[in-house]
């Protein structure tokens, strides 16, 4: 597992090419363990959702459906909310529950989405485990945890192109904080301090 202290808070993320080269190996991996976890990350990375809301996730949640309703059940620390799923992941998910059936898994409404070897839900530790072997399988020198992939949407959104005035930046802010499901803007706020690739920059100059 990964020690919290060797990877701050403020760098747990993937750098666009980091995230690439990740889930470019990942993707040309035709066993059955790499083309549940490709299916896996992107569904941390592209909802933003914390390890235990993806572990919680079931076959119902997402298949067929635009939106993913986190409620109760799926939810940490109270943060429901009805996000849109990326037409990507919609993509995937379809394409995924068609292997699952192939697999032999369940694929009920209630069925677990992410199983183990052995039909059981997979756990959080798991997620640690899956997210470590593949970052280090694929080169990825950059310790990032699962909840860094969560981060990695976060910086996207706000260090978009289309947000780069200071009115357009308080709208990604806005987006980023509804995305993460924070209860206080304060904790959005990480996301504008300077990033890897600024400090890589700024030692150039």
């Amino acid at each position: 597992m990964f020690e919290p202290t060797k990877t701050r808070a403020g760098e747990n993320y993937l750098t666009e090419s980091e995230e690439k080269q990740m889930f470019s190996y990942l993707k040309q991996l035709k066993i059955p363990q790499a083309e549940r976890d490709y299916v896996l990350l992107k569904t941390y990375r592209l909802m933003a959702l914390r390890r235990v809301e993806g572990v919680r996730l079931n076959v119902g949640d997402v298949y067929r459906k635009t939106r993913l309703f986190i409620d109760e059940r799926i939810a940490a620390k109270g943060a429901i909310a009805e996000l849109p799923i990326p037409t990507e992941l919609q993509k995937l998910f379809a394409a995924f529950i068609r292997w699952k059936r192939k697999q032999g898994e369940s694929v009920t409404d209630d069925a677990p989405l992410f199983v183990s070897r052995n039909g059981t839900r997979l756990s959080i530790r798991a997620i640690n485990d899956i997210m470590k072997k593949w970052l280090k399988a694929s080169g990825v020198e950059h310790q990032v945890t699962p909840h860094g992939l969560r981060h990695t949407k976060a910086q996207r959104i706000v260090r978009d192109e289309r947000y780069l005035s200071p009115h357009q930046r308080q709208n990604a802010l806005l987006l980023a904080n509804r995305q993460l499901r924070h209860k206080s803007m304060n904790s959005t706020m990480i996301y504008v301090a300077p990033s890897r690739e600024d400090m890589a920059a700024a030692a150039e100059l």
